[in-house]
């Protein structure tokens, strides 16, 4: 499949020039742009164009609400009008980027069997590690992980907890990809997410500001952490977990007491659970 040209410049310039856009606006998508669109189901499409997919009403107003750039928001008429009320100042601030696209476009264009009926194009931004080491105290590192699911309700149990940061190993899930985007809830979209960081990268971040490595593992124990201390918690791959290298670096191995029976915790559960006793250390 050939890359479709740029979405900005294909399909609906009536819309898009029009400073009063209504529901009655309704028009069907041209082959380009359906075909544009549906390219970024595809992660080399994505990162060729710079674009990815948002579906879902949450998804998409949160990433509104963050002032998360975007390029076109697509609903059917019957959606729109089904938008909360509170909710609709949200799309009136942004109408110029709405456009009202017939109900097969929006099956069509979706990775989901169910479309919600709103869905939007978001910018990738640029999100490089900065030189002088990481903006926060608290991260996470995700060594190989696999499950677009997992990785979007870390994201959100990330945000939860006030974490600004997250990096990922190369091997990992395109945090970008639409069932990231859809599962992170608009987490995605008030984090910082780095990509493709090695191992000697996050060493290098580690001496930078001195923070304690904390590396997750069934093996591990529980750890008082020193006051003020900066960290980085690491969580490996769902199936393999962390590799030796992390494990001889790290400050603590840390886990998850069992108290009944069963091998493993899911990835994110096992997030959520850990950062809760983190951050409540940090505040006592």
């Amino acid at each position: 499949m050939d890359i479709p040209i740029n979405i900005n410049n294909c399909g609906n310039e009536s819309q898009k020039d029009s400073p009063n856009l209504t529901a009655t606006h309704q028009q069907k998508m041209t082959r380009v742009e359906r075909k544009f669109v549906r390219s970024l189901h595809q992660k080399k499409y994505r990162y060729a164009t710079g674009r990815f997919l948002i579906e879902g009403i949450k998804p998409v107003l949160e990433a509104i609400n963050a002032g998360f750039p975007l390029d076109k928001i697509y609903t059917t008429s019957v959606q729109y009008h089904n938008i909360p009320s509170s909710s609709q100042h949200l799309l009136e601030n942004i109408k110029a980027k709405i456009h009202f696209i017939e109900t097969a476009d929006i099956q069509y264009i979706s990775t989901l069997k169910t479309p919600e009926g709103l869905a939007a194009i978001g910018v990738i931004p640029n999100h490089s590690l900065p030189a002088n080491g990481l903006r926060s105290p608290r991260a996470i590192y995700l060594w190989e992980i696999n499950d677009p699911g997992n990785l979007g309700t870390i994201l959100r149990t990330a945000c939860w907890f006030g974490l600004r940061e997250v990096i990922l190993s190369p091997n990992s899930v395109d945090v970008y990809s639409p069932k990231v985007a859809r599962s992170s809830m608009g987490a995605l979209f008030n984090l910082f997410c780095y990509q493709n960081i090695s191992l000697n990268t996050l060493f290098k971040l580690v001496k930078l500001k001195n923070y304690q490595i904390l590396a997750a593992d069934t093996s591990g124990t529980k750890v008082i952490l020193p006051e003020n201390q900066p960290w980085i918690l690491v969580l490996g791959n769902e199936t393999h977990g962390i590799p030796q290298t992390l494990k001889e670096k790290a400050t603590h191995i840390i886990g998850i007491p069992r108290y009944g029976k069963g091998d493993s915790l899911n990835l994110s559960v096992a997030t959520g659970i850990l950062l809760s006793q983190l951050i409540q250390k940090a505040k006592e």
